[in-house]
């Protein structure tokens, strides 16, 4: 079909999952399908899946974590676009019609746009952070090399279109955080034509829940960061990145493998991703990176685009 499909996994999120999906059902361009895959829930999930029963198509994950939920939706998806989405976040109302005009339009592989951090509070919105990708990647640099050099984007702020991620691997199903990097890695690798569409953008939301998790599994996301790491590191033949770009990815690596030194981390696994000269590599990162980020008052390098207009975020949340 010629539409979207809308892929969600969703765990013990169902009062989220109900404002998510709701703003889904009033975007300008109603997704052709919401496929939600519950990853073995246990907060009462089946009341919103009884309200929303003529609106999405639910499904039980085959298997555990965001990786496999998004697999299964992927195999059922029939939209000749893919939105990937996460079960708390937000749209503002034209990003979906916006993107697929853009991927319509141009033949590019995937739409990408800005997205913001926020929490929403009893008196309004508040923001948590500037507005990244608030421009687009300049044409420099390959998708691949701005990955290796630190640029990331939330899937969410992408449009895919799904033959052409039908040609990559399917995403990892053993990673329950940074699986959405590699992922994206991968899809690097295949050159895809990318296409920017400014302002409509991703409010990703950020709730105690999520602060909870973040702080009882900081080591385990340090680790699953390192897995994904050394994986794209075993990648980095099969890419025509630039020799600066690797050195600068190398200095990244070495910089996670400190911080997992420093926590007591049994890091012998990874030993053979770090060599001695990585982390000569890590001085000239952390050089490279203070430098970005001193260019644009942000914790962000110019790659990511940011914004930090306070105007702009509030004209964005009015929109919601």
């Amino acid at each position: 079909m010629g539409g979207v499909s809308v892929i969600i996994p969703v765990k013990n999120r169902a009062e989220l999952l109900r404002k998510t999906l709701d703003n889904l059902l009033a975007q300008s361009k109603k997704p052709e399908e919401i496929i939600v895959v519950d990853d073995h829930s246990t907060d009462g999930i089946q009341l919103v899946i009884f309200d929303y029963i003529t609106d999405c198509i639910f499904l039980n994950n085959k298997g555990k974590g965001p990786g496999a939920a998004r697999n299964l939706g992927l195999s059922v998806a029939t939209g000749k676009y893919i939105q990937f989405f996460d079960s708390d976040d937000l749209l503002t109302p034209q990003k979906i019609e916006k993107q697929f005009d853009a991927l319509e339009s141009s033949g590019a592989d995937m739409a990408y746009g800005p997205y913001v951090q926020a929490t929403e509070t009893d008196t309004g919105w508040l923001q948590k952070d500037v507005i990244m990708q608030w421009e687009g990647f300049d044409n420099a640099h390959s998708l691949t090399e701005w990955m290796l050099r630190g640029w990331n984007i939330l899937t969410q702020a992408c449009l895919f279109r799904k033959d052409f991620i039908d040609k990559g691997l399917p995403w990892n199903e053993q990673l329950i955080t940074h699986e959405d990097y590699l992922y994206l890695f991968k899809l690097s690798l295949l050159d895809p034509k990318c296409v920017f569409v400014p302002e409509e953008t991703v409010i990703y939301r950020q709730h105690g829940q999520q602060s909870t998790d973040h702080q009882t599994h900081n080591m385990a996301r340090a680790q699953d960061k390192m897995e994904v790491l050394s994986e794209i590191r075993s990648l980095l033949p099969e890419s025509n990145a630039d020799f600066f770009s690797k050195i600068l990815f190398k200095g990244r690596m070495a910089q996670n493998y400190k911080f997992l030194e420093k926590q007591g981390v049994d890091k012998r696994r990874y030993s053979g991703f770090v060599s001695p000269m990585d982390f000569v590599f890590e001085t000239i990162y952390r050089i490279y990176n203070n430098r970005m980020r001193n260019a644009t008052g942000t914790l962000w390098e110019p790659m990511h685009g940011p914004n930090g207009s306070k105007e702009i975020f509030q004209k964005l949340i009015k929109t919601l």
